[in-house]
This record gives structure tokens, C-alpha cells and sequence, in this order.
């Protein structure tokens, strides 16, 4: 079987996935007595200077006070201590050596004293009744092991999306909803399995008990180790989405994701990794869609390779493009394609570019007028 950078699937808590048919059989966590319990708040701060202020400050002006941050410098090379250095007595600080976003936040995460863990990036910003909102719905429903929000994408120019939440969620939505119109609950597990739908990790709050259950955040994976830690916390829990805008998301040119532009090919790539580890726990009435989805990605990854001149690269997504789907086309074609020559790929670049415009020209009704 072709797979990129394949993880193996001997680590013991990742047998504990459950398919959704075995819900029943699931234990729920416990119920929290204290009306006020402690939120422990994971921060992964790496060369954040210029951001880290005003993503503390907004857990300052959080409505829910009983709150403790646990900041984890991953190796910073900026100012990123000095700058923190006021913030010392609001916050427990630790530093490590550069081993990753999903290192930083297991790290914050084995020091926490909270039993609910809410994660929040070093440029993101929470609005001021984001934990209020998530403690309440972690009583209401003590079955629940995760509760994420909308929110909205900004850059230095502005607001970029109004709501992270996709169009691809209205019918779990319409499904699951509650009493309370702005909140939804059920299971996601087979939502997951096509596109991680929880879009950034500063929305989330989890019972650290299901963290214990399943492990934390493979530290093997980039870039999606939190979409990994989301299938294996929703394979086990129904989780509650709270369809208020509730935390504003930075896009970064020299974010850890990469540069805006590129970003959708990164994570594509990035979660073909997370969904071939997650295969064998895929519920069984899924799979072959699955399967399907998994050719259409690296289809995509590798046309985005090929485009880019990245022969090499290209190959090994056609390959794994055919490994689930041996009779599409398109990928054939394209793989024998990679082995030509750049200059002759070039030259039928060209003669393709110069038949698309003659043949607008001839459709064109000024053409056919003439």
C-alpha cells in the first residue's frame, strides 16, 4: 500500500476508537460538581511578539474567571520572553526546546490543574464570553467531551470570513440540533472523515479526562495534529458545536501553516496523512467513500505538484491517487507525463494555451459575426 510519511498504528490508546455503532457502549464522563470549575488554558507561543499581548489580554477579559493560563515557549528566537515578561505573575511559563506546535500544547496540557482545557493559539484572540459559554454547555451535557465555536478569519486588512463554520455542516446541524438555536450536539465522527470541520484549535474546550482516554496530539504529524486529535476525541464523544462567533483566527503569511496562497495544499496533503492512520477505524458504511475522497486528494496534491514543476512529488500522489481509485484516467496519464522532460512539458504547456485561445476565438460571437 503507497502511503506519505504512513504513521503506524501501534500506540495502545489509539485501539481504544470506537466505531459509531458502538456509542452505547461508550462511557460518559463525569459530572463536574463545582459550578466554577478551573479552565486550564494551553497557549503554544513560538515566535509571537508581536501577537502574544493581545491574545492574553483577551483571556483577561474573559466573563468566566476561574481560569489558569499555561504558556509554553517552544523555542523562541524573537522577543517572545521579553515581551511575555509583564504577563509573568497572570501566567505559569514554561520553555523547551523547537519541537512543535503538538509537543508545546501535550507539554501545557501535562502541567494542567483544570479539568476542562481549552487551547488558544499565540496570535488568536478569544471575545470576552467564549469560556462562559463553553463551561455552561460542558454542564449541560456531561456526556460531551468537546465543545468548539465559530468564529471569524482576520488579517492586518480586515475581517476575511464572517464564520469558519462550513456550508457542508447545515444538514449535521438541522440534525442535531437543541432547544437552544445556536447550539448543536451529536456525534461528528463521519463528518470528520471527509474534512476537519473544527477549523482551528483556539475554539476548542475538552474534558481533560478524554484527553487522558485517547491520548494527546500525535507530535509525528504537522501541521493537522489537531484534526488527528479531533477524530479520535469524536470517534468516542458526541461533541458540541456553539454556533456563536466567539474567537477571532490571524492569517499569517509566516504562519506555521504557510503563506495564505498555499495553505489549502498543505493541509490537503497534510490530512491524507491523518485520514490513512485513521482507515482502519473508519466506520465500515463510510469507507468506500472514504476511499473515494482519499484519491480525489492526492489527485489534487498531485496536479498542484505537477503545475508547480514538482515531478517527483506529483508521482507519488498520482500513486497514491491509484491506489484508491486504479481506473481513473486522468492520474495515468498524468503520472506517465511527470517522466517527460520539463522543456517538452513546457511545449505542450504552450500548444494547449494556444488551442484553448484559438477555440474562444471561434466561439467568440464576434468571430462568428464576422
Amino acid at each position: 500500500m503507497h502511503h506519505i510519511n504512513a504513521l503506524d498504528h501501534q500506540t495502545i490508546r489509539e485501539f481504544w476508537l470506537l466505531p459509531q455503532c458502538c456509542h452505547a457502549y461508550v462511557h460518559a464522563p463525569k459530572v463536574m460538581k463545582s459550578p466554577t470549575p478551573l479552565v486550564s488554558v494551553i497557549i503554544p507561543a513560538y515566535n509571537c511578539a508581536p501577537f502574544i499581548d493581545g491574545t492574553l489580554e483577551s483571556v483577561y477579559r474573559q466573563r468566566y474567571k476561574n481560569w489558569e493560563i499555561i504558556l509554553v515557549d517552544d523555542g523562541s528566537t524573537d522577543d517572545t520572553r521579553a515581551t511575555i515578561a509583564p504577563h509573568m505573575d497572570r501566567i505559569r511559563y514554561y520553555c523547551q526546546e523547537n519541537r512543535g506546535t503538538a509537543a508545546a500544547r501535550n507539554a501545557g496540557v501535562r502541567r494542567a490543574r483544570g479539568g476542562l482545557i481549552a487551547f488558544l493559539d499565540n496570535d488568536d484572540i478569544w471575545l470576552p464570553e467564549k469560556l462562559e459559554l463553553q463551561v455552561q454547555a460542558m454542564q449541560t451535557w456531561p456526556d460531551c467531551g468537546l465543545v468548539f465555536t465559530d468564529g471569524k478569519t482576520f488579517t492586518e486588512s480586515g475581517i476575511r470570513r464572517d464564520s469558519v463554520i462550513s456550508r457542508r455542516l447545515a444538514g449535521w446541524i438541522a440534525q442535531h440540533g437543541t432547544s437552544d438555536p445556536m447550539v448543536v450536539k451529536g456525534w461528528l465522527t463521519r463528518e470528520l472523515f471527509f474534512v476537519n470541520e473544527i477549523a482551528s484549535a483556539s475554539s476548542v474546550m475538552v474534558r481533560k479526562e478524554c484527553l487522558e482516554s485517547v491520548g494527546g496530539f500525535d507530535e509525528r504529524i504537522v501541521i493537522t495534529d489537531d484534526y488527528d486529535l479531533w477524530l479520535r476525541i469524536t470517534q468516542r464523544y458526541p461533541i458540541v458545536l456553539l454556533r456563536s462567533c466567539l474567537y477571532m483566527w490571524r492569517w499569517r503569511e509566516d504562519s506555521q501553516s504557510g503563506s495564505i496562497f498555499g495553505r489549502q495544499h498543505r493541509w490537503t496533503e497534510a490530512s491524507i496523512t491523518v485520514l490513512e492512520k485513521h482507515w482502519p477505524s473508519a466506520p465500515p458504511e463510510i469507507r468506500t467513500a472514504v476511499r473515494t475522497w482519499l484519491s480525489k486528494m492526492y489527485w489534487y496534491c498531485g496536479r498542484t505538484y505537477f503545475d508547480q514543476n514538482s515531478f517527483q512529488n506529483s508521482r507519488k500522489m498520482f500513486l497514491g491517487c491509484l491506489h484508491y481509485n486504479r481506473v481513473f484516467v486522468p492520474a495515468m496519464l498524468f503520472l506517465l507525463a511527470s517522466y517527460l522532460s520539463p522543456s517538452f512539458i513546457d511545449r505542450l504547456r504552450q500548444i494547449k494555451r494556444q488551442a484553448s485561445k484559438t477555440w474562444q476565438q471561434i466561439r467568440s460571437p464576434s468571430c462568428n459575426a464576422t
